[in-house]
């Protein structure tokens, strides 16, 4: 027979107390370290935004009417030109990591040339010395402009940069038309498909409301314009009794204005949908802020291109006969070209050249009711929105081949500016 095994106790570790505290030290001290490698680590990365006002002299084969006008096509492209010029200076520097862009706000006319007006942005580690990074700011624009090759041609030698704080930023950014606190633009899916909004992603949007009932939307084109469709005021023709409101809610509003006039376009007959445009002028003009401030509009002659990317915003309901939101809802559409949406199975040949069609012939994303008046927007290559479409009229909301039709704004730039002087 086997004998069984014999299992022995086994003998308890015991540490003597003067071990585990210097166990207990070491693993405090270790600790200790790591917090402040992740504390220095954290703090040296960090970044602080700088901002900076500039000006910049240059002349141009151009003469300065065809650019001197915000958000016409000259002005954009002259933007864009002395942008990619004082870029490619910083990408050049050793600012190279830290520039984030510049902005042209504004040219104004000089006795031999044009004065650019821009903004500059950098990010820097918070550990840097300003004075330092103001001087090495004021040192590299100067000399990496010598090499810049126009047109425009540039002087380098005119350049005057001053810095400013985050207010006198905003407040510059906001005088512009366009310019909006966005996240990346990614897709939204439910106004019917899309996601709700946040203050400052679409300031220009207004709200009109009856008797104090939201009815239509509404685009602020300056501090005392608004431009909606004509249907909004069909039966609804006194002013006195409109109110407007801006801000992603209706109640409470970031902002509330009256109307003083409304100003409907002669050739609106219903029940068609032609000509479904108006103007309606505030009582008081609005202080532009980072949540209430205009869009463009564009020129007669620009051109949206089908499959562009554009978003359309309103208060609407979330799907066909509901009710108006509180909230202020965005939904992404497709441009999409008239002859398509003028097939047997979408519209069979009711879009005028004075309508344009948006959303997915898919369905699933449109304007609804209550949208009605509001803006259908587009980006330029700048980052800048313009009025492209206003909310006119749709079979229902978000059905299949049934996209949104919408006012064509380029097909009305010249009405809106004779009643506007915009």
């Amino acid at each position: 027979m086997y004998q069984p095994a014999v299992v022995k106790n086994r003998k308890r570790l015991c540490l003597e107390p003067w071990v585990i505290g210097l166990i207990t030290f070491i693993s405090l001290i270790v600790v200790a370290v790591c917090i402040g490698l992740t504390v220095h680590y954290v703090r040296y990365n960090q970044r602080k935004t700088y901002n900076y006002y500039s000006t910049l002299s240059f002349t141009s084969n151009k003469l300065y009417g065809d650019f001197g006008r915000e958000g016409s096509k000259n002005f954009t492209e002259m933007s864009q030109k002395i942008e990619s010029m004082v870029k490619d200076a910083f990408h050049k520097s050793p600012l190279r990591e830290e520039f984030i862009k510049s902005h042209i706000i504004r040219f104004s006319q000089e006795e031999h040339g044009v004065l650019a007006h821009m903004l500059l942005i950098f990010k820097f580690r918070s550990t840097e010395d300003p004075k330092a990074i103001d001087k090495i700011i004021q040192q590299v624009l100067p000399e990496k402009l010598q090499d810049a090759v126009g047109p425009p041609k540039l002087d380098p030698a005119s350049v005057e940069i001053k810095k400013i704080n985050k207010t006198e930023t905003d407040n510059f950014l906001n005088s512009c038309c366009g310019t909006r606190r966005s996240k990346t633009a990614s897709e939204s899916l439910r106004i019917v498909g899309g996601t709700q909004v946040e203050e400052g992603e679409w300031p220009w949007q207004a709200s009109l409301q009856w008797d104090g009932t939201h009815r239509c939307g509404a685009t602020l084109i300056n501090s005392t314009w608004l431009v909606s469709a004509a249907h909004c005021f069909r039966t609804y023709k006194d002013p006195d009794r409109w109110t407007v409101s801006f801000g992603v809610t209706i109640n409470p509003p970031k902002m509330k204005q009256r109307l003083r006039r409304i100003v409907v376009h002669e050739k609106y007959k219903y029940p068609s949908h032609d000509y479904d445009i108006s103007v309606a002028e505030l009582s008081s003009p609005v202080p532009y802020t980072n949540a209430v401030h205009r869009i463009c509009l564009p020129d007669a002659s620009h051109e949206f291109h089908p499959g562009s990317e554009m978003f359309v915003t309103g208060f609407g309901a979330l799907q066909n006969d509901g009710s108006s939101q509180n909230h202020l809802w965005q939904v992404q559409v497709d441009l999409i070209d008239t002859q398509t949406c003028n097939e047997p199975q979408s519209y069979n040949g009711a879009i005028t050249p004075r309508m344009l069609c948006a959303g997915s012939l898919k369905g699933k994303r449109d304007a609804c009711q209550g949208d009605s008046g509001g803006p259908l927007v587009s980006a330029d290559a700048r980052d800048i929105w313009y009025l492209a479409g206003i909310v006119s009229w749709g079979d229902e909301c978000a059905q299949p081949n049934k996209p949104g039709v919408y006012t064509r704004v380029t097909a009305f730039r010249d009405w809106i500016r004779s009643k506007t002087c915009i």
